[in-house]
């Protein structure tokens, strides 16, 4: 991963496909969900398994994480 700051658009290449995501750092993900009233659980980092170590470009996705997957409820106001 390179220019981290820079939240937004890009291009990239995902296990020898093109594809296109929007980057957002983490802090701007989590600070969005806790300012709209959600309560952060849990966060993973997940990692490929090591039988799946010999697909094309799977090792090089243990150089950062893959995704980030974070479980929140939404606070509800009684």
């Amino acid at each position: 991963m390179d220019n981290y700051y820079y939240e937004g658009k890009r291009t990239a290449v995902f296990l020898g496909e093109k594809v296109t995501k929007y980057h957002r750092t983490l802090t701007t993900y989590l600070n969005t969900l806790l300012s709209n009233g959600f309560i952060i659980n849990h966060i993973v980092e997940p990692q490929p398994p090591e039988n799946m170590m010999d697909i094309p470009g799977m090792q090089d996705e243990m150089r950062r994480p893959m995704m980030l997957i974070v479980s929140a409820n939404k606070k509800v106001d009684r």
